[in-house]
């Protein structure tokens, strides 16, 4: 009998007359009797948890989490975990192996879904209590057994786990996102000084950002058309093959691309919200988003940066009227990024509404060598003509830097769909050493890891109903007034062969505190990734560093990314926002990826997840401090205004951090460098020892995924 059926015993008891005093007194004292035996068991069972599940930190000062977890699907996680206090509270410690929250049975069925089954049969076993026992009974969840958990980390890569004999006890780490980042040196903020100050928003406007906003609507002649100010984000950065450094300033190592546009994520959202729609779309829903190229040097300071006006050069430019404003309100072009093949620099470029854009770039800087695409003419981009030079104009920075497309964008469909984000690598040709290297594009990261060979400076001429066919469902609209889909669209870019697929990609190499909140398909963030960027190579050395042999050749790896997606239920009135507020939507996280360098390109590795952090604020006189370098950007103080959230934890990282490129360092082999735009607001660039990469991808055991208590 539980407390409340011994309450209501007694109440009933009490409510029914007697007629002899003996009899009162005896239903009485087995009320109280009844009582006092549920709350013995009460006590019982909370000592019982407190006992299986909470760690107790033998150094002190551990803070415990909260006893239960409650998310927007009724499902409740019992487990009570602490954060280790000589870390700063970098991460909590559970005795539930990390890889048992997301693995699965080799039917296909989740570890943990085992465990809670188990759980309503057996109320008074706990988590920590069960794990063991499906561990021992359910194929393929083996590592949900503490007992192997450690020697199967350190010992080996199979199922095969032997009992850890050494007695010693030891705890899982789960990370905090903002502590399972790379360490990183030198980060940069970088801001194109060829913007106008009058196109930015001004520092004194800042707290006071929708009057702004309905200012600036209010002023401006067509504010259908999008309001008068921009930003500058998502770096794409490429070093600067031989072939083109020759044309520039000598200092110049790197060439890095930017989005320009109005549309932007700087300020809290409720901000946006609180907006009148129209001023909402002229806010977000703008046509303007220009091309931002910049020269840096090694230190990745600025040479010289231009602005320009791209889809008005290419020929695609949106329709500008009222109504179709309305119909087509995004930008042709979205993001940039750079990518060096075979010697030579291409912009890549996501379409609305369409796929990704790829076309090659020529790059000359007045006063040096070749100076000879100055007097290059522009070419109408229609028809055959678009496989024709086309020089760009610059919007603002001037004519010290002159940039030309070297033909039309050719289309990647990726196997026939919509997609974006492609990155793009290239492998060398084992057939013919001596020919070009061959170019692959990055379709899909996970659960299949897909590539697709291409011809990048080639292409097939489809129709403009297979471009539809492409766009929208069998049975669909097939039909759009966009200059894209004939001028671009129909620029298929040839492919060789077909998608190459490898199998599922490896679990992650360290757990994150989401595992431990959301188990099992409950998982926050998307299962497949995104792009991302790619590729830095890992040498044989690099890998294996100590002697340990984690693989057997070189890898390439890349970083993609991955949100808590929107989700129906986030405007069901009877979900409580205190639910919703549990888990936002479009927070983002990243991880690395390593695979092999050939086909089929199988995924050797992946790091649990990671967020980049801010730039720091500035002083008073708006300088940077010592430890970042660049150019101070008035718009980085905004970016603190979102945060990533998840679980009434926030992390000391944007909402979101879009990693927009990731390449060798120039003249050092050792070092790669990640560009990341944040919360669609600000660019900055970090560099990353490969070596901490390697940490990351194949870490130590003792290092990043537990600790002996």
């Amino acid at each position: 009998m539980n407390v409340r059926e011994s309450e209501q015993a007694a109440t009933t008891k009490a409510a029914t007359p007697r007629k002899k005093r003996g009899l009162r007194i005896s239903w009485s004292k087995l009320a109280l009797a009844c009582i006092g035996a549920a709350i013995l068991v009460v006590i019982g069972n909370t000592w019982h948890l407190a006992v299986h599940h909470v760690h107790h930190d033998l150094r002190g000062g551990s803070k415990a989490f909260a006893p239960t977890r409650q998310y927007s699907s009724s499902h409740t996680i019992d487990v009570i975990t602490s954060y280790a206090s000589s870390t700063s509270d970098a991460y909590i410690l559970s005795p539930i192996c990390g890889a048992c929250y997301r693995s699965k049975s080799n039917e296909g069925s989740h570890c943990s879904d085992y465990i809670s089954g188990r759980q309503k049969k057996e109320l008074n076993s706990s988590f920590v209590d069960l794990a063991p026992i499906i561990g021992k009974e359910v194929k393929g969840c083996e590592i949900c057994n503490p007992e192997y958990c450690r020697e199967y980390y350190h010992t080996t890569t199979s199922a095969e786990h032997k009992p850890n004999s050494n007695h010693k006890r030891y705890q899982s780490k789960y990370w905090r996102f903002d502590q399972s980042a790379p360490k990183f040196i030198n980060p940069t903020t970088l801001t194109l000084q060829s913007i106008p100050s009058k196109k930015r928003i001004p520092p004194s406007r800042f707290n006071d950002s929708s009057s702004y906003f309905q200012d600036m609507y209010n002023s401006t002649t067509t504010p259908e058309l999008g309001l008068d100010f921009l930003l500058e984000y998502n770096p794409g950065l490429v070093v600067i093959p031989p072939k083109t450094k020759q044309y520039l300033p000598k200092e110049a190592a790197y060439l890095v691309s930017l989005r320009v546009t109005p549309a932007n994520n700087c300020f809290a959202s409720q901000k946006y919200s609180d907006l009148p729609q129209s001023v909402w779309k002229a806010v977000y829903k703008v046509t303007t988003n220009h091309l931002g190229l910049a020269l840096l040097d090694e230190n990745y300071q600025m040479l010289h940066d231009v602005v320009i006006d791209l889809d008005a050069h290419a020929g695609v430019q949106r329709p500008t009227t009222p109504k179709m404003k309305e119909k087509y309100g995004s930008p042709t072009f979205m993001d940039y990024r750079l990518f060096s093949l075979n010697g030579e620099i291409y912009l890549h470029v996501n379409f609305d509404l369409l796929s990704v854009g790829l076309t090659k770039l020529k790059l000359r800087a007045k006063g040096f060598k070749g100076d000879d695409s100055l007097d290059t003419e522009t070419t109408p981009p229609d028809g055959e003509s678009g496989n024709s030079e086309i020089k760009l104009d610059n919007l603002y920075g001037g004519d010290l830097l002159e940039v030309s497309l070297m033909h039309q964008f050719n289309t990647i469909w990726s196997g026939g769909k919509i997609g974006k984000n492609y990155a793009l690598f290239t492998v060398p040709n084992k057939t013919h050493p001596e020919a070009p290297d061959s170019v692959y594009a990055e379709i899909d990261i996970n659960p299949k890891h897909r590539v697709q060979q291409i011809l990048p400076d080639e292409y097939d001429n489809i129709t403009l109903h297979q471009v539809f066919e492409h766009i929208w469902k069998p049975g669909t609209k097939k039909t759009r007034a966009l200059e894209l889909d004939e001028v671009i669209g129909r620029r298929s870019a040839k492919e060789i062969g077909t998608i190459t697929e490898s199998n599922d990609i490896s679990p992650p190499s360290f757990s994150t505190v989401d595992a431990l909140s959301y188990p099992g398909d409950k998982a926050p963030f998307k299962e497949r990734g995104h792009g991302g960027a790619c590729c830095v190579s890992l040498s044989l050395d690099d890998v294996n560093v100590g002697g340990t042999q984690h693989v057997k050749n070189d890898l390439l790896v890349g970083i993609a990314h991955t949100k808590v997606t929107w989700k129906p239920w986030y405007n069901k009135a009877h979900i409580p926002q205190a639910d919703k507020d549990l888990l936002p939507h479009t927070h983002y996280v990243s991880y690395f990826y390593a695979f092999d360098p050939q086909p089929p390109f199988q995924v050797r590795a992946r790091s649990g997840y990671f967020c980049l952090g801010f730039a720091p604020k500035s002083s008073v006189d708006g300088e940077l401090p010592p430890s970042e370098g660049g150019v101070f950007n008035p718009h980085s103080v905004l970016t603190r205004n979102r945060m990533l959230q998840q679980n009434n934890i926030t992390f000391n990282c944007p909402q979101m951090h879009f990693v927009s490129s990731f390449t060798e360092k120039a003249g050092d082999s050792s070092g790669s460098v990640i560009g990341y735009g944040l919360n669609d607001c600000t660019p900055r660039i970090v560099e990353v020892e490969k070596q901490e990469i390697v940490r990351l991808l194949f870490p130590d055991p003792m290092d990043m995924l537990f600790e002996e208590v």
